[in-house]
């Protein structure tokens, strides 16, 4: 068996027949977006309606509906004429909306496509190899995948355009068969919506129905929700449960994570919180945007700030020994050259030179001396050069600084070298796109674009927040519990709200449920987006209880924060449950910690264990 991408078969494909198989990344399309829409704004006026005039602000945004509609339509004429007669029928305003916003995703795929000299996206790939099998059949195919016998696609809650016209072209012009293993919640709507569209090859398989059992306990706010599950984890652990065969699952953990780590504390437990990592929140990434900061300033007056902001991210040399600046010592540098007036770095030089009273002046000369070394303009091999060796440099020097002075969770020593994973990433990615840039002109020879870059994929890409750690409870999102398998489940936050999340989409509400129905044959060839329906949500449920091999315990709380009442999550009714008495579950959080007798029966014995 192989695993591969849809991108990766199509590239090959295509590789096979020398067509074109690089494409745009989203970086690429929002940078020749803001070039574009500043010396081209009359390219994209079908969105001023949406967005203004200022429409470079929005290039994110319409990079958006360029993909939005693309997914529903692959760009294919008559399914994009079939889109726009779905809106005969809608109020005036929202049929306006709606085709302003497909007007300019058109003009926009189209301008981009004659700008540069590879695809302007992965769906575009997908579509020229669509293309390459229609007109060439098996040859290709089997030349490229000559023992392949079958395609499976699972794990997936749509089916986009480009992807489905891959897959019925594969299914109709090769010898290959087409499996969809659809899921829980979104399979049925995929499936009714196939009906009669792809070949006989394409066969689609559901989900098991879920048959679950558990108990539900329901406490007042959110904050003593996040106890009664650290109540749970407790009574588990007592029985001898190890941390590792616990799984705490929120469809957000976010909204839970400040609560559960003080409830953690309360109970003497750990967690490891499994999320997006907010990577430019962090110290090695605050280290690099400094010294991105202060290269740009080389040959200007630099300020005190900017100069000591590295030793305050904890720089250290890497051509020399010893530690980062300590705490009390950067206090006292910046009071004492606090009210000095903006200094060339030579000036800065000769003043820590002079001023000998000035302690702890040998980490801001070796900064100093460290800047003044540096290339400028950088070129895309000074990027590496550049940080490579001050990534080891911290992770040899200031990494064990962390550990040392850390809890027993290892917890800020885990952000903070899985930030640092996440930077060493970053920084290929950011001097290979650099040079892209500089190459196609999208960009200045300079480290203020050198930053730019690192905070854009910072920001698109921020990497995750993750420890394996057999020691600790793992907290993760639902979306991250697809195919893994714990003994032991609780899930929390089962409210209307969370489970599931309001379904959204960058079109109006009116054009999604028109689309979604599908009531002509045509309106069925569109391929709805996986975020307008709630059944997404449902799929990330069933794969959150499904996760436990031996028993799943469910929470809830009344009410938010403001008092509002957070019903019951419709979710729920898909499983049996077992209503607890909010009287045993109070006398669960209490100092007693007893057990409630609907809880008793599903936990696990010491002997068991």
């Amino acid at each position: 068996m192989r695993f591969v991408s849809p991108g990766q078969i199509a590239r090959e494909v295509l590789e096979a027949t020398d067509g074109e198989t690089k494409a745009l990344d989203r970086l690429d399309r929002i940078r020749s977006l803001e070039t574009l829409l500043e010396t081209e704004p009359g390219t994209f006026d079908a969105f001023t309606p949406l967005y203004g005039s200022h429409l470079t602000s929005h290039a994110a945004d319409i990079e958006s509906s360029r993909r939005a509609v693309g997914a529903i339509t692959a760009y294919d004429d008559e399914r994009l004429a079939i889109l726009k007669e779905s809106l005969t029928d809608l109020q005036p305003y929202v049929r306006q909306d709606a085709v302003d916003r497909i007007d300019g995703a058109i003009a926009t795929n189209r301008r981009l496509d004659t700008v540069t000299d590879v695809a302007v996206s992965t769906d575009s790939v997908l579509r020229k190899a669509t293309t390459m099998l229609r007109e060439n059949g098996a040859d290709i195919w089997n030349t490229v995948y000559p023992a392949i016998e079958r395609i499976h696609l699972a794990g997936v809650s749509s089916i986009e355009a480009p992807l489905l016209d891959l897959l019925s072209c594969i299914a109709t012009e090769t010898p290959v068969d087409v499996h969809l293993f659809l899921r829980a919640g979104t399979g049925p709507r995929i499936e009714d919506r196939l009906c009669g569209h792809p070949p006989t090859a394409v066969q689609s398989y559901q989900s098991s129905p879920v048959e679950i059992d558990a108990p539900e306990l329901v406490t007042t706010t959110r904050s003593q929700e996040a106890r009664l599950a650290l109540a749970l984890v407790d009574q588990l652990r007592s029985t001898g449960v190890s941390p590792s065969d616990i799984l705490l699952v929120a469809r957000d953990v976010a909204a839970y994570e400040h609560e559960l780590q003080r409830a953690a504390h309360h109970y003497g437990q750990s967690l490891s919180v499994w999320t997006q990592l907010s990577v430019r929140e962090t110290i090695p990434y605050a280290l690099i945007e400094s010294l991105c900061t202060l290269l740009a300033q080389k040959n200007e007056h630099i300020p005190a700030s900017a100069l000591l902001r590295p030793l305050a991210c904890e720089w250290v040399s890497p051509d020399a020994s010893g530690h980062s600046v300590a705490p009390r010592m950067l206090t006292a540098l910046e009071g004492e050259l606090h009210g000095y007036d903006p200094l060339t770095l030579a000036e800065w030089q000769q003043t820590l030179t002079q001023n000998t009273e000035i302690s702890g002046t040998a980490s801001v000369t070796s900064l100093l001396e460290w800047i003044s070394e540096c290339p400028q303009p950088p070129t895309p091999a000074d990027v590496e050069e550049t940080f490579n060796p001050l990534i080891e440099a911290f992770r040899a020097r200031v990494l064990p600084a962390h550990r040392d002075r850390d809890t027993d969770t290892l917890a800020e020593t885990t952000e903070t070298a899985r930030a640092l994973v996440r930077i060493e990433e970053m920084v290929p990615q950011v001097a290979t796109k650099y040079e892209e840039w500089l190459t196609r002109d999208h960009s200045e020879q300079s480290w203020e674009e050198v930053q730019y870059l690192f905070e854009t994929i910072a920001r698109i890409k921020p990497g995750r927040r993750e420890h394996a750690n057999a020691a600790v409870i793992d907290v993760a999102d639902a979306t991250d519990t697809w195919l893994r398998r714990v003994p032991y489940v609780i899930a929390i936050g089962l409210v209307d709200g969370e489970w599931p999340q309001t379904a959204d989409g960058l079109f109006p509400a009116e054009v999604r449920e028109t689309i979604l129905a599908g009531e002509s044959g045509p309106i069925r060839s569109l391929a709805p987006r996986e975020r307008w329906t709630e059944a997404r949500e449902y799929d990330h449920f069933v794969d959150a209880v499904s996760t436990a091999t031996e028993q799943v315990i469910c929470t809830r709380h009344h009410r938010d924060a403001d008092g509002v009442s957070r019903p019951r999550s419709p979710f729920l009714d898909a499983i049996e449950t077992t209503r607890v008495d909010e009287t045993a579950t109070d006398r669960l959080l209490s100092s007693e910690q007893t057990t409630p007798p609907a809880l008793a029966t599903v936990l696990p014995t010491e002997t068991s264990q």
